[in-house]
C-alpha cells in the first residue's frame, strides 16, 4: 500500500469550505420557539431542514473557520431539545415548520409543533462539541450545550438499551444515516429492491412506528419487534461520543459526570467487541431483532469500531488489515466506501439507491479521527489526502465515487466540507 503525504497547504479548500457553509444559511423566526433561527442547510434546494449529524458535521468543519457559526449550529440544534433529553434526526424550522413536520409523518402526532421528528441519527453530538470547543474555548458555550449532551446521552441509554448491555438499537434506517444500506435489506424483507420499492417500505415502517408504535415509543417498537437492529456504526459513533462527554465534563471539573461517562463508553465497547464480533470474518457484524440475529453484509459500519477509543487491539488490527486496507473490499481508489467493493450489492456510482457503495465525508472523518488516535496514522492520512483531494475536484458533493472520486448526488453540500477539516 502506497501512502501519500499530506500537503502543508490546506488554505484554499479551507476557505471554499468557508464559503460554502455560509452560502448555505437559511434563517428565519419560529413562533413555537419565539427565536430567531440561522442554520446551514445540508444543500440548498434539495435538503432544506436541519438533520442532526448534517449539523453537526457543519459545526466541526467550522470550528476553526467561523468559530461563531460553529457554536450557533450546536445552540439551535440542542434548543428543540425535549425534556427527557430526547433530540430529533430533523428540525422543521420556521413557520411551516409544523406543518412539513406532519407532512413527512416522522413525528409524533401531538408534537408536530415542536418541529422535530422523532427519530435519531448517528450520535455524534459530543464529538462536536468536543472540536468546537477545543478550536474556540468558551465556557459560556460549554456551559450552555453540555448538559443537553448529557441529557441526549442519558436519553439512548435509557430508551435504546433493551437488555442492559450497553448497546442502542435503532427503529428505522434512518437512524443508521445510511438509509438505503444493503444490511437492511433482509430485516426490511427486501431483495434486490430498486429505488421506489425501497422507500415505500421505509415508508410504510414510519407508519408502522408512529401507529403501531404509539407514537415512535421506544418500549412499544421494541415489544412489536417488526424493525429493531443493533448497528456497530451507530454504537462505535456512541461510544466515541461517550469518550467526548467524558472529556468535556472533566473540562467543567465535572469528575463524577466524567467517570460515568467513561465508565458507559468502556461497557459499550466492551459490548461491540462481544457481541458484535464475528471472528470468522474478522469484522463486527449488524444484529437484527431482539433475537440478535446477525447480519453479515460488509458494509462500512462493519468496520466502523475500529475508532473505539477501548476497541480491542487484535480486532482493530485484523479488521484494519483484513478488510479496510483491502484493495478488494474498502481500500479502493478514494476510501472508505459505504459498502466493500466486494459485495453483491456494491454500487460505485449509484445515486438513486444511496449508501450502497459511494463514499461519504462524515464516515471518512470518523475514520480519519478513530484511526490516528488508535494508531493507525499512515492509513488515516491516506484517507484525509484523497478526500482532499476529491472535494477539490467535484467541490463539496454528498458523495463520492470510490473508483474514480467523482461527486455524486447532491451538490453545495454541507457535510462535504469535512474534508476541509481532516488534517492531523
Amino acid at each position: 500500500m502506497t501512502v501519500q503525504p499530506l500537503s502543508p497547504d490546506r488554505a484554499p479548500i479551507r476557505e471554499q469550505a468557508l464559503e460554502r457553509l455560509r452560502a448555505n444559511l437559511r434563517s428565519g423566526y419560529d413562533p413555537f420557539y419565539k427565536l430567531d433561527y440561522a442554520y446551514v442547510r445540508p444543500s440548498p434546494g434539495r435538503y432544506e431542514f436541519m438533520w442532526f449529524w448534517d449539523t453537526c458535521c457543519h459545526a466541526i468543519t467550522a470550528a476553526k473557520l467561523d468559530p461563531d457559526l460553529a457554536k450557533t449550529e450546536l445552540r439551535l440544534l440542542t434548543a428543540t431539545q425535549r425534556e427527557d433529553g430526547f433530540i430529533g434526526h430533523v428540525t422543521y424550522w420556521g413557520r411551516w415548520g409544523a406543518l412539513q413536520s406532519a407532512v413527512f409523518m416522522q413525528s409524533r402526532l401531538g408534537e408536530l409543533r415542536r418541529r422535530h421528528s422523532a427519530m435519531i441519527q448517528p450520535p455524534m453530538l459530543a464529538q462536536a462539541i468536543e472540536v468546537v470547543y477545543a478550536a474556540s474555548p468558551d465556557r459560556a458555550f460549554l456551559d450552555t450545550v453540555l448538559p443537553r449532551a448529557q441529557a441526549y446521552y442519558d436519553w439512548l441509554a435509557r430508551e435504546r438499551d433493551f437488555d442492559g448491555s450497553g448497546l442502542v438499537f435503532i427503529i428505522s434506517p434512518w437512524e443508521s444515516g445510511m438509509d438505503n444500506s444493503p444490511a437492511f435489506d433482509g430485516p426490511l424483507g427486501l431483495k434486490n429492491p430498486g429505488r421506489m420499492r425501497y422507500l415505500l417500505r421505509l415508508r410504510v415502517l414510519d407508519w408502522h412506528n408512529l401507529i403501531r408504535g404509539r407514537d415512535f415509543d421506544s418500549k412499544t417498537l421494541l415489544e412489536r419487534n417488526h424493525f429493531v437492529m443493533i448497528d456497530p456504526l451507530v454504537n462505535a459513533i456512541y461510544a466515541d461520543g461517550l469518550r467526548s462527554l467524558a472529556r468535556l465534563h472533566a473540562i467543567v471539573g465535572g469528575g463524577v459526570a466524567a467517570k460515568m461517562a467513561e465508565a458507559q463508553a468502556v461497557k459499550v465497547e466492551a459490548a461491540v467487541d462481544s457481541q458484535c464480533w464475528d471472528a470468522s470474518r474478522g469484522h463486527w457484524v449488524y444484529l437484527s431483532g431482539r433475537e440478535k440475529r446477525p447480519v453479515t453484509v460488509l458494509t462500512a459500519g462493519s468496520v466502523m469500531p475500529v475508532i473505539m477509543g477501548g476497541v480491542s487491539r487484535a480486532h482493530a488490527a485484523e479488521a484494519v488489515s483484513r478488510h479496510l486496507t483491502n484493495p478488494k473490499e474498502f481500500w479502493t481508489q478514494l476510501p472508505v466506501p459505504s459498502v466493500a467493493a466486494s459485495e453483491p450489492d456494491f454500487d460505485p456510482g449509484g445515486e438513486s439507491l444511496i449508501w450502497r457503495g459511494p463514499v461519504c465525508m462524515n464516515l471518512n472523518w470518523f475514520f480519519v479521527r478513530g484511526l490516528r488516535r488508535n494508531g493507525y496514522r499512515a492509513e488515516a492520512d491516506h484517507i484525509a489526502e484523497r478526500s482532499r483531494e476529491a472535494a477539490e475536484s467535484s467541490y463539496f458533493r454528498e458523495f463520492y465515487s470510490p473508483d474514480t472520486g467523482r461527486g455524486l448526488r447532491g451538490t453545495n453540500f454541507g457535510w462535504g466540507t469535512l474534508a476541509a477539516a481532516m488534517d492531523g
